[in-house]
């Protein structure tokens, strides 16, 4: 069982939810964004069977519309009519598919800051599960114990959960009010001050399992950095 202290340092989905404003079911939209999306089998699985119904949608709507295109053709043989329906309904399902991908794409790209942080609150959660495994190891006498380290992993890990809310609550923010936001300053300020408190935290051995989790923690709190100064600077 995990132990409490790592338990309170994972973010949940609904918690997800509640600083996104958005639901992030397996059909979210901007996993056109995400390549850790299309890396999960899941999320991949979920993305190309939507793209199939979608296909099948049209196909259903094509159809008809091939039909009556070709109901008053005169001197062409049953197999010349049927390629001809073939050809007008798997071109117009094709089109309709793609203007309806592009469509999406156009839609999600105000939530591709979103998609990136998104990202790296799945290496966040990774590097807490990574921790979680060092600990059953180390109860089971297969590690040193190091509590100092350990200690320090926690701290980092802290912080960085703290960049990451904060990351989604400024982006929410910037999102649902393109316009001047006074309190957007205040957000990018504790940003900075997180990042600096993640870097300033001393591991007396990077080389241990701990002090490679901080660095993959500290590596995070850049990437939100990266995202966060998009978000300031309005690109």
């Amino acid at each position: 069982m995990i132990q409490a202290d790592l338990d309170e340092l994972r973010i949940s989905e609904k918690e997800l939810e509640d600083l996104s404003g958005i639901a992030l079911s397996d059909g979210f939209v901007a996993d056109f964004y995400r390549p850790a999306a299309l890396r999960d089998a899941k999320k991949l699985f979920a993305l190309l069977l939507n793209e199939l119904l979608i296909f099948c949608v049209t196909l259903v709507v094509s159809l008809p519309i091939a039909l009556l295109a070709n109901q008053h053709r005169v001197g062409l043989s049953d197999t010349e009519i049927f390629v001809r329906v073939l050809q007008i309904t798997l071109g117009l399902s094709l089109a309709i598919a793609v203007a309806w991908n592009v469509y999406k794409w156009v839609k999600a790209k105000p939530l591709q800051t979103l998609a990136g942080l998104l990202d790296e609150v799945e290496k966040y959660q990774e590097v807490i599960k990574a921790l979680d495994i060092i600990d059953r190891l180390t109860a089971a006498g297969n590690l040193q114990v190091n509590l100092i380290n350990r200690a320090d992993a926690i701290e980092a890990l802290q912080i960085t959960r703290e960049s990451l809310v904060c990351a989604l609550r400024t982006e929410r923010i910037m999102r649902e009010n393109k316009d001047f936001i006074d309190r957007r300053y205040e957000l990018f300020a504790n940003i900075e001050s997180n990042l600096a408190a993640l870097m300033a935290v001393n591991v007396s051995d990077r080389a241990t399992e701990y002090g490679r989790l901080l660095n993959e923690a500290l590596e995070i709190g850049m990437s939100v950095h990266k995202e966060v100064r998009k978000l300031q600077n309005g690109k």
